[in-house]
């Protein structure tokens, strides 16, 4: 019986744990790998490259390049800010845009409901 409580101490001790660990941090360099829209996953093509950065201070830098053939090297950048509010994104920048993400490991996934699309990063820095 005393085994028994102590195995149920350790496995509650354990699972506090486990709840009160802080969430992943979306904070640092992500880059684009692929995007889902309607049910279709498209990989990010080769010759371009997004990439998006959350800092601490919540601002972000957005960065598009592309290297296409038989077109002129492209680079975009986009600067704004962000906030955080449970698994809810918000981003402003020319308009503001509201998300639900999720990070599972080295992937953070940006899922806009209203728009049936879902853009999967992973995690550079």
């Amino acid at each position: 019986m005393k085994k028994l409580f102590a195995l149920a101490t350790v496995a509650l001790l354990l699972a506090v744990t486990n709840t009160t660990q802080a969430a992943p941090s979306i904070v640092g360099k992500w880059q684009a790998h692929s995007m889902t829209a309607k049910g279709k996953t498209q990989e990010v093509p080769p010759g371009m490259k997004i990439t998006v950065e959350f800092t601490k201070d919540g601002k972000f830098i957005g960065t598009m390049e592309a290297s296409i053939e038989g077109r002129p090297p492209e680079k975009k950048v986009e600067e704004g800010t962000y906030k955080v509010k449970g698994r809810t994104l918000t981003t402003t920048a020319k308009k503001t845009e509201t998300m639900v993400f999720k990070i599972k490991g080295r992937t953070l996934s940006l899922t806009k409901a209203k728009r049936d699309e879902t853009l999967i990063l992973k995690r550079v820095e």
